[in-house]
């Protein structure tokens, strides 16, 4: 028993280093070379920084201008034939942004992601449609799993004001797989190609499921044990919910506090900052060094959470015999998806904030 408990102690320190080392991996993008009119010469980090440079060397040439008309009077005709001809070359090295580069800049801090941005293909088959001036005129059919790279955007403006534009999203799959669709049907069947994005889009899909059997297994378990104790003899008024300290252990009542922080932080960027959850689905890692601070919160307690699960786990190896264990396991599960949802929805209606100190 105590050399297999140091095995499952070794299995623990091994999973977290391997989860630590994993932290802000990412996808090469999908290289692949499309039509000339089909691309976007400037990422939105290039545009930023050159956007900085013109108005930084815009104000300089502007002090630069005033010393000149200030001290006019005392120079020449030929020192001023001298002087002009450097401030039109300077002026003609500023680096200007094209309309183009601007409205790229514009949708990637609104939607979150840009060109060369890379999606795979969840659904059956998703159909793009050439437009006028593309090279391939054919349309294109893509099937699950296929890696899409966009490569243009355009905005369709609404004809009427009280509607809203619409985008299009030009994707390639390679040289000669490519074309159009909407932005909310290229969203619709697409998820970004990370394996963490993949994974928050299938939790999200599936929300209903896995918290419902989560919910069911506890439940059953709950009573099941009851009705081991008690012979089928149930009385209501002796019911009581999973018991904490029944093993000696600060692990599970430490995984319901935690539970709870994740549950009201998560539905507190969800209902005041949106954006910020919107670009973490976008660009994920688990590295909360590379994230903002709220979202750097939120990722600690998800591996602290990640972390006591297994210690629980381990715990329950170590103090109960198998049919038991499994028995506990299911009812924190249960005790816990509670406590989540209990902490989640109140939030929006902000009950959740004076609850989160009672659990």
């Amino acid at each position: 028993m105590v050399c297999m408990k140091h095995l499952c102690h070794y299995i623990f320190v091994l999973l977290f280093a391997f989860l630590f080392a994993a932290c802000g991996k990412k996808t090469d993008a999908v290289q692949f070379q499309a039509d000339a009119d089909s691309l976007v010469e400037a990422k939105m980090q290039e545009a930023i920084s050159l956007q900085e440079k013109n108005e930084q060397l815009t104000s300089e040439l502007s002090r630069e201008d005033s010393l000149l008309a200030r001290f006019e009077v005392s120079g020449s005709a030929s020192d001023k034939s001298k002087q002009n001809p450097t401030t039109e070359e300077s002026t003609d090295t500023v680096p200007k942004l094209t309309p183009q580069q601007v409205d790229s800049v514009v949708f990637r801090l609104t939607h979150h992601y840009g060109p060369n941005f890379n999606f795979e293909l969840k659904a059956d088959s998703m159909i793009l449609v050439p437009r006028e001036g593309d090279l391939i005129q054919d349309t294109c059919v893509v099937r699950n799993k296929d890696l899409l790279v966009v490569a243009q955007i355009k905005r369709i403006e609404a004809s009427d004001s009280t509607m809203e534009d619409t985008f299009l999203i030009k994707v390639a799959h390679d040289q000669t797989t490519m074309g159009w669709v909407k932005e909310s049907e290229l969203l619709e069947n697409a998820v970004p190609d990370d394996p963490i994005s993949q994974l928050i889009d299938f939790m999200t899909g599936s929300r209903a499921i896995w918290m419902s059997s989560l919910l069911g297994f506890g439940v059953i378990a709950f009573f099941f044990r009851k009705m081991r104790k008690q012979k089928m003899s149930i009385s209501l008024s002796e019911l009581k919910v999973v018991d904490l300290i029944e093993m000696d252990s600060f692990y599970p009542p430490l995984l319901l506090i935690l539970v709870a922080c994740v549950a009201a932080l998560y539905a507190s960027v969800q209902n005041f900052v949106p954006e910020f959850w919107q670009e973490y689905y976008f660009h994920p890692t688990m590295n909360p060094l590379l994230l903002p601070p709220i979202m750097a919160v939120l990722v600690t307690l998800v591996w602290l959470t990640l972390i006591v699960i297994v210690a629980v786990v381990i715990e329950v190896y170590n103090n109960f015999y198998s049919f038991r264990g499994i028995i506990y396991l299911f009812e924190i599960a249960g005790v816990c998806m509670l406590v989540y949802l209990l902490i989640s929805w109140t939030i929006l209606i902000y009950v959740g904030y004076l609850l989160l100190p009672i659990i």
